[in-house]
């Protein structure tokens, strides 16, 4: 729209109408870092007409985050842990995502924290998502220590004994987990070791 008069041009400003010159002609191409408002008025030996002004809105980019931490690492297998998405920062319109198994792998969450409660190692990651890009992940395993059950019944050479005979007691059926062992006890479950 509008017209140029005698000796006339359209110039671009920024800042102000009149301010810091960007441009001359009917187009210019911009590639601001930051949102900024364009001015634009056509100058000649007339005068000056009134200006137009247009804004740009410049959209962050987000940045990986460095590391992921757990707040319990390992834990025993169906427990919960809580990870956390460390470093990096959300560009516009991004949320943290978290997946498990690989990068695009399936989604476990939203958000600079997730509880997670895996029931074997599982590795998690985590990227930002937004309108501008999609970082690099940062990912964690989360280690999980096996669980044990209770024997089934004790097995026993012998029910009858005489006074400073040897019987021997062996535990059926039932699993140790991690770093686990079968105890013995008198008294009571928890009672004396024996």
């Amino acid at each position: 729209g509008g017209s140029l008069g005698t000796a006339a041009n359209l110039q671009w400003y920024t800042g102000s109408c009149g301010g810091t010159l960007v441009g001359s002609g009917a187009s210019i191409s911009v590639s601001p870092s930051s949102t900024t408002v364009y001015y634009l008025r056509a100058e000649g030996t007339c005068g000056n007409t009134s200006c137009m002004t247009t804004t740009i809105n410049v959209n962050s980019l987000s940045i990986a985050p460095g590391s992921v931490s757990a707040s319990s690492n390992p834990v025993c297998a169906g427990n919960s842990t809580t990870l956390t998405a460390n470093g990096g920062s959300l560009g516009t319109g991004a949320t943290w995502e978290w997946f498990s198994g690989g990068c695009a792998g399936t989604p476990a969450g939203s958000g600079s924290s997730i509880v997670v409660s895996p029931s074997s190692s599982t590795s998690y990651f985590v990227k930002a998502v937004g309108i501008c890009n999609t970082t690099a992940c940062s990912g964690l395993m989360v280690n999980t220590n096996a669980a044990s059950t209770a024997a089934s019944s004790i097995n026993t050479t012998t029910t009858s004994l005489c006074s400073g005979g040897t019987a021997t007691l062996s535990a059926n059926g039932g699993s140790l987990g991690t770093a686990a062992s079968w105890q013995w006890y008198t008294g009571s479950c928890g009672g004396t070791l024996v």
